[in-house]
């Protein structure tokens, strides 16, 4: 055949270039109470969201000969932020019975932020339309501000001592210790839509989501924001167009070929990094004693023999609705109960003693045949407990069937009696509160039925027993968990893990080594961390020695515990047979230590008073050549929360008597 003359544009896009604009779903990830310097009274601030979003030029370059392109994108992105939290706290209320009631604070924190960011942005295409991509984003802080206040909602009639006003700590103004940047991985997904017929012009809806690699604060505190955006860009595509010309005639017949441009073939090779590409790298370990000043790097552990003194909580709480003794108080059968002895129930926790309760009751009416006790049953009034006393009733029968029917106990000596709620309840219409008040209240005429119980043991002290670790020279990419363990020899104890994110430096405390570690010559500090493939590496790791001073003729009593009443700081009967025994404990060389501790009930500065005036109320029952006080609230909590006897030995006043009879030998 012969060919006519033909004409053949080629059009080649160069770059493109558009405006974008995303609204944004923010999600605040944090872990303070209050921003860095700004007063405030409030619990630790919940997870919030926020919403706002971001405008920005995009500038893209598609390689031809591979289906991916670079893209960059310059944006303005405003982060807000609404915090809030409310707590239940008891206020006096001398109008009341009993003469406190419940008081509502709302704490309110609201922040705005702006940020001018540079994106750097990776993408494959798998056809004209649809490509998903990903990469870094690093932005510099333009602007924060903040606005706090904290609110009295209720009761109407309440105001805050301090200021005689329903408000108090209102504080607004520039975010404080403000992080310069703010940097994310983003991934996201884009398909493009045409404009025009050269598809020259082009709407590109996205949705993105940008996951945060940095803190917005410089300060210890956590404060990180995730993103979800959703929007459309505007594209313009710059082109450059190449005329060809094929010849008008020949003799010869032209074939002319379909063309195909062909795009060279992908290697599908998978990249894998795990941590063998993490090199190994010293940590250093710094010790700090109680002042907050680095010391040498030794443990020393310090150890004496000592006497511990656990007091015994007179209460057994039921489930909601039911009569029957919870499985987690031990409950013995006649043979067991033959052979038990106080010893073999020797442990360092006050909760595990405590589960033996019936046992150590049981026994003790054994050995003390005119004595006799009052069972008390209550109910937590409130939903299908309301005005309940059968159920109550049944509550306390259950206790003295397994007194009469396993330890024998004649029923003549224990009298049952029902209410509703106790005498002292816990706070009503609260969940924990109905479990407090859900228990049978265990009293005698005879108070050598309710002594705290004694062990002889050793006692360690730990100095110094704050221990930092720097992490800044280990290479924490691609690490999915970590642990910081302490091993000597072929013992481990895992001290602290964590995910991804790892701090610049890990705070632990060598009282949580095990006694195993404690008595070997070093303790071998590692972190070991795990990639994404399930791998594991030490990537740090550094050696402390451990020194052992025993001393010679010393004289330790630990009472743990001294309970109290919810809210209270009295003083009752079975604190003041502890209190009498301690005084003889006591001589001129003696270290009197009492520290005060709370539940996570109230706010937190309120409870760190509390604990406080704990200890101060005990200590004025003593003279010693030296008394020290604490006052540790929540912050320090000693047992779990989830039960409502981990809540009453949490509301205690721990005491030491520390006495040195004699020269250390070491």
């Amino acid at each position: 055949m012969f060919a006519a003359d033909t004409t053949v544009v080629r059009q080649q896009v160069l770059w493109k270039a558009g405006l974008s604009v995303f609204p944004s779903i923010y999600r605040h990830h944090v872990d303070f109470s209050a921003l860095p310097g700004i007063p405030s009274c409030g619990p630790i601030y919940s997870n919030s969201e926020g919403f706002l979003g971001s405008i920005g030029l995009d500038f893209t370059y598609d390689y031809e000969t591979m289906p991916l392109s670079l893209q960059s994108r310059l944006d303005i992105k405003g982060i807000p932020g609404a915090f809030y939290e409310a707590e239940e706290i008891l206020i006096d209320d001398p109008n009341s019975n009993p003469a406190f009631t419940l008081a509502r604070i709302g704490y309110n924190l609201s922040t705005s932020i702006y940020s001018l960011g540079l994106s750097i942005l990776a993408n494959y295409r798998f056809d004209d339309a649809l490509s998903i991509g990903g990469g870094l984003r690093f932005g510099g802080i333009l602007s924060s501000t903040f606005e706090q206040a904290e609110k009295l909602e209720s009761p109407t009639n309440a105001v805050f001592t301090d200021n005689q006003a329903r408000t108090r700590n209102q504080f607004y103004g520039s975010i404080p210790d403000m992080s310069v940047v703010e940097g994310g991985i983003v991934m996201l997904g884009r398909y493009a839509l045409p404009l025009n017929a050269r598809n020259t012009t082009q709407l590109i809806p996205e949705i993105a989501y940008e996951f945060p690699i940095t803190d917005l604060l410089k300060s210890d505190e956590t404060w990180q924001v995730h993103t979800i955006r959703f929007g459309v860009s505007i594209v313009f595509s710059y082109t450059k167009e190449e005329t060809i010309i094929i010849p008008l005639e020949t003799k010869d017949p032209i074939l002319i070929p379909s063309l195909t441009i062909t795009t060279p073939s992908r290697n599908q090779v998978q990249m894998k990094q795990n941590l063998t590409s993490l090199i190994q790298s010293p940590i250093k370990a710094i010790l700090y004693d109680t002042n907050g000043s680095p010391v040498d790097n030794v443990i020393k552990i310090e150890k004496k023999v000592a006497r511990n003194m656990f007091s015994i909580i007179n209460y057994v709480f039921f489930d909601s609705s039911s009569a029957e003794i919870p499985s987690r108080y031990k409950q013995l059968n006649d043979i067991e109960t033959s052979n038990l002895s106080i010893d073999d129930i020797r442990t360092d926790s006050a909760i595990n003693l405590y589960h033996n309760v019936l046992n150590i009751l049981g026994q003790r009416l054994q050995k003390k045949p005119d004595a006799n006790i009052n069972l008390t049953g209550t109910n937590s009034n409130n939903g299908i407990e309301a005005n309940n006393l059968a159920l109550s009733k049944k509550r306390a029968e259950a206790i003295k069937n397994y007194l009469v029917n396993v330890w024998k106990i004649q029923p003549e000596r224990i009298n049952v009696d029902a209410r509703n709620l106790p005498d002292q309840p816990s706070r009503i219409n609260t969940g924990y509160g109905e479990e407090e008040n859900r228990r049978v209240e265990i009293s005698s005429s005879d108070p050598d039925i309710f002594l705290p119980i004694k062990f002889i043991d050793t006692s360690y002290r730990v100095i110094p027993n704050d221990i930092r670790i720097s992490t800044d020279r280990l290479n924490k990419e691609n690490i999915k968990q970590w642990e910081l363990r302490a091993v000597t020899g072929n013992q481990s104890v895992v001290l602290k893990t964590g995910d991804s994110y790892m701090e610049d430096t890990l705070r632990t405390f060598a009282d949580n080594l095990s006694d195993d570690l404690l008595n070997a010559e070093s303790v071998e500090l590692k972190i070991i961390a795990k990639d994404n493939n399930g791998a594991e590496k030490v990537i740090g790791e550094t050696s402390i020695p451990v020194k052992q001073i025993i001393a010679n003729k010393n004289k330790v009593e630990k009472y743990n515990l001294i309970t109290f009443g919810y809210n209270s700081s009295a003083v009752d009967e079975a604190n003041n047979f502890i209190i009498q025994d301690v005084k003889k404990n006591i001589l001129n060389t003696s270290i009197l230590t009492l520290t005060g501790h709370t539940d996570r009930t109230g706010a937190a500065q309120y409870n760190r008073s509390l604990s406080l005036r704990r200890a101060q109320e005990i200590s004025r029952y003593f003279t010693a050549n030296k008394i020290v006080t604490e006052g540790r609230g929540f912050d320090d909590l000693l047992f779990p929360l989830h039960l409502p006897e981990g809540r009453f030995y949490s509301r205690t006043v721990r005491i030491t008597v520390d006495t040195y009879l004699d020269d250390e030998k070491k």
